[in-house]
C-alpha cells in the first residue's frame, strides 16, 4: 500500500534547501556503521593450512592479515604480517611449509559486529594496539559468522582522524581526574567542529560516543576498586546516552543487568557487590560533570540494578500490573543501549521487553497520551510563545518543547512496529524502509529534528565559549530572520508528526 504524505510541502522545501546550506563541508561521520566501510569477503584459511599457504594468499591479495575460520565461517584466530615476523621468522620456525597456521595465529581475536560504529572500531584498534578487526554476526542458529574486516589504516583514510587524541587519552587514563580533563575539552571540540561546517547531528553523535567511552573507563575504575566480581554484568545507558543524542549538558541515566546466580547466597553477594560499584561509579560520574538523574535512573537504585531473572520479573510487573508512571518507565527502558560487559545479558532482557510490548499493544497509548499532551511553542501567525517572567523571559526551552516531541513521536511509531533502533534518525529510516512512514514525511521529520538539534547545540556551544551557564533555552528574537523562519518550519513539521500519531491512535483498538 502506498503511504500518502501528511507534510506541508512548502515547509519541506524550505527545510531541504536550508539543510544543504547548513551542511557546509561534510566530514566523515563517526556514527557510520562498519558494514558500510568493511572489506568483504574476507581473506580466510583453515587452521590446518600451512603458514606457507597463508603467506602466499596474503601476498596474492596484497593484504596484511588472514582470518582463520572453522566450520560455517566461525572465526578462530587471525594471522597478521606482524605475527609471521614475530612467531615464524624471529622464533626460528622456518619450516613454513609444514607449520599449520593454528600454531602461529592469535586465537579468539577481538571483534565487533557490522552494526557497531566507526568510532567504536577506532577506539578498540587504538586502545588495544591492534591493526585488524574482524566483524562477526550471528547466523540463523546463533553461531558467530565472519562477515567482514576493518583495519586501522583503512579507517584513518576516511578523511579525518580527529578525536584520536581523545580516544588515546580515555584508554590510557589512570584516574577520574584525567577523564574530567578530557571531558572538559568537549565544548571547544564541538565549537571547532561546528565552525568547520560539520552537521550538528554528527557532532552530537561524536559527543555521545566520547561520553560512552568515558563511562566505560570510569566503570572499570569502580570495578577495580571493588575487587573480583562474583558474577558478570552488563552496563547500559539510556535517554540521550542510549540514543547517541547527547548535547553538552547531560545527566546520569544508566542501569546494570547482572548474570543470574544459582544460589540465593551468591545472588545476594552479587547485588551487594554491584550496589557498591554503582555508588562509586555514580560519584565518579558526578565528578566528571554528569549530574545525578532526578528520576533516580541509576544503578544505585535497585530498580535499575537486577539480574536477568529480576529484570524479566520487573518488566512483567510494570507492564501487566500497569504500575504508576509506566509511560515514563517505558520511555526510559526502550531508549537503552549496552556499552560494557556481557551484551547477551542485556539482549535477554530486551527480548523479553519487546515480547511483552508485542502482546500488550495498548501500552503504546500511555506513551501517546503523554506525548500528545505537548504543544509546540508557536501561536497565531507563527509567533513564538516564550517565558513571560524569570531568568528565561523571552526564551523557550528548545529541547523540552521541540526536540523531545520528535524523539517521543518517532519512538512511539517505531515501537509500534517492533523496531529496536534507539537513534531517532535511525528509527525514522527504519520506518520509511519498512513502508510504515511516507518517505517525504520521513525527510520532513528528519529535517525538523536536525534543525532543532542544530539550534540547541549552537546555543550551548556559544554559552560554553562565553563561560555562561549551559542550558537548552533559546531566544528567537536574537536569531536572524532566516533562522526564525526555519525554526517555524521545524515546528510545523513537529505538529504534523503529532497529527500523524493522533490519527494512528484514533484507529487503535485497545
Amino acid at each position: 500500500m502506498k503511504l500518502s504524505a501528511t507534510l506541508d510541502t512548502t515547509s519541506l522545501r524550505e527545510l531541504r534547501e536550508k539543510r544543504e546550506a547548513l551542511r557546509g563541508v561534510e566530514l566523515f561521520s563517526y556514527s557510520e556503521e562498519l558494514r558500510s566501510v568493511m572489506v568483504s569477503p574476507v581473506l580466510t584459511c583453515l587452521p590446518d593450512d600451512t603458514v606457507k599457504d597463508a603467506v602466499e594468499r596474503m601476498a596474492s591479495k596484497k593484504t596484511s592479515s588472514i582470518v582463520v575460520v572453522g566450520e560455517d565461517d566461525e572465526p578462530l584466530g587471525i594471522v597478521t604480517d606482524r605475527d609471521i615476523m614475530r612467531r615464524v621468522v624471529v622464533a626460528g620456525k622456518l619450516e613454513i611449509g609444514r607449520t599449520p597456521v593454528s600454531e602461529v595465529m592469535t586465537e579468539k581475536p577481538l571483534s565487533l559486529s557490522p552494526g557497531d560504529t566507526v568510532y567504536r572500531a577506532l577506539f578498540l584498534l587504538s586502545s588495544r594496539g591492534i591493526k585488524h578487526l574482524p566483524l562477526v554476526e550471528a547466523d540463523g542458529a546463533g553461531k558467530p559468522r565472519l562477515v567482514g574486516i576493518v583495519t586501522l589504516r583503512q579507517l584513518l583514510k576516511l578523511r579525518y582522524p580527529e578525536p584520536m587524541s581523545l580516544i588515546a587519552g580515555i584508554a590510557g587514563a589512570a584516574d577520574v581526574e584525567t577523564l574530567a580533563r578530557i571531558r572538559a575539552r568537549l565544548p571547544r571540540l564541538a565549537a571547532t567542529r561546528l565552525s568547520r561546517g560539520s552537521r550538528a547531528y554528527d557532532v552530537v553523535v561524536m559527543l555521545s560516543l566520547v561520553n560512552q567511552d568515558i563511562h566505560r573507563r570510569a566503570f572499570e575504575f569502580a570495578l577495580e576498586r571493588a575487587g573480583e566480581p562474583p558474577v558478570g554484568c552488563c552496563l547500559f545507558v539510556t535517554g540521550s546516552h542510549g540514543r547517541l543524542e547527547n548535547l553538552l549538558l547531560t545527566d546520569q541515566d544508566y542501569g546494570l543487568v547482572l548474570a543470574d546466580a544459582a544460589e540465593d547466597r551468591l545472588r545476594a553477594e552479587a547485588d551487594e557487590f554491584y550496589a557498591a560499584v554503582a555508588e562509586t561509579f555514580t560519584a565518579q560520574l558526578e565528578t566528571l560533570g554528569f549530574e545525578r538523574c532526578s528520576g533516580e535512573v541509576m544503578g544505585t537504585n535497585s530498580m535499575w540494578r537486577k539480574d536477568v531473572a529480576g529484570w524479566r520479573a520487573q518488566l512483567e510487573h510494570w507492564i501487566v500490573d500497569q504500575v504508576p508512571h509506566l509511560g515514563r518507565l517505558l520511555t526510559v527502558f526502550f531508549d537503552t543501549a549496552p556499552i560494557w560487559g556481557r551484551n547477551d545479558l542485556f539482549a535477554a532482557v530486551q527480548d523479553r521487553a519487546f515480547e511483552l510490548l508485542d502482546s500488550h499493544q495498548g501500552l503504546l497509548r500511555l506513551l501517546y497520551e503523554e506525548a500528545g499532551s505537548h504543544r509546540v511553542p508557536t501561536g497565531l501567525l507563527g509567533r513564538f510563545l516564550t517565558e513571560r517572567r524569570g531568568e528565561h523571559r523571552g526564551e523557550f526551552d528548545i529541547k523540552r518543547s521541540g526536540l523531545i516531541f520528535v524523539v517521543e513521536g518517532v519512538r512511539i511509531l517505531a515501537l509500534r512496529r517492533g523496531i529496536r533502533e534507539t537513534s531517532t534518525l535511525k528509527r525514522i529510516s527504519k520506518l520509511v524502509d519498512g513502508e510504515h512512514l511516507n518517505a517525504d514525511d520521513g525527510e520532513y521529520f528528519e529535517g525538523a529534528f536536525r534543525f532543532l538539534l542544530h539550534f540547541a547545540l549552537d546555543s550551548q556551544v556559544e554559552e560554553a565559549m562565553e563561560d555562561e551557564k549551559i542550558d537548552t533555552y533559546v531566544n528567537p528574537s536574537l536569531m536572524s530572520s532566516r533562522n526564525r523562519e526555519m525554526l517555524r518550519h521545524s515546528y510545523k513539521a513537529v505538529s504534523k508528526l503529532q497529527d500523524l500519531i493522533a490519527a494512528e491512535f484514533g484507529e487503535l483498538v485497545v
